[in-house]
């Protein structure tokens, strides 16, 4: 019994470690990207030794590579999934939402998924770098990510633009609208300007409500 008793503490210590090994090193590789993250820094931000690494993941390169799955992972928290977008389409078809109401939960639901989260914050700024220089882990994001979320983003825009909307000019539309997001990412810039130092959840919520009622214009529905 208290061999068990052991053995599943030591267990829950090692996820516990495996857990706090992929979120510094998602914040790590967000800020300085794979080159300029070390072994000994993976290490030493995580308060382990250097073996631990690559106890749970082989190595720098496993690490990053499990890092990229977990933002995989929360992908439909960022992004709506299609699961979640035909349910809307349902509500719209049998009129309880009309298309404004469409995009908005849509937008809504990407500016809170990003910005109220710390931790999804830095898998964007990861993405961001993916974007700006591929690594070997880029299909997998392309497959799992980007291309899930392109066609979720598609389903609603599609029902939610003018009528015979070309697929070109749908896909353009979405990818302007994610970049609005991403641009509040880091809204320093804009922030400091509002007297904002501090992002706190009404904040968000009033950069939300406002771009918004912008978005639907710019959709056009």
């Amino acid at each position: 019994m208290t061999q068990h008793t052991k053995g599943k503490t030591n267990k829950a210590r090692g996820e516990e470690t495996r857990e706090k090994l992929l979120k510094v090193g998602l914040k790590l590789f967000a800020m300085n990207g794979f080159n300029g993250v070390s072994m000994r820094s993976l290490a030493a931000e995580a308060e382990v030794n250097l073996a631990t690494v690559g106890y749970h993941f082989g190595g720098k390169q496993g690490l990053y590579e499990a890092v990229i799955e977990e933002i995989v992972r929360f992908r439909d928290e960022v992004m709506p999934g299609e699961e979640a977008v035909l349910e809307q389409l349902a509500r719209f078809e049998a009129g309880e939402i009309s298309k404004k109401d469409l995009v908005v939960w849509f937008f809504r639901a990407q500016m809170h998924g990003i910005l109220s989260d710390p931790i999804t914050l830095w898998g964007v700024m990861l993405i961001n770098r993916e974007m700006a220089d591929p690594s070997e882990s880029y299909a997998l994001l392309d497959k799992e990510f980007f291309a899930p979320s392109f066609d979720s983003m598609h389903l609603l825009l599609k029902a939610a633009m003018p009528e015979g909307t070309p697929y070109t000019e749908i896909i353009v539309v979405g990818a302007a609208l994610i970049g609005i997001v991403l641009k509040f990412v880091n809204p320093k810039p804009c922030t400091d300007r509002l007297g904002w130092y501090e992002m706190t959840p009404e904040r968000i919520e009033e950069l939300t409500e406002i771009l918004s009622r912008r978005v639907v214009a710019f959709v056009g529905c």
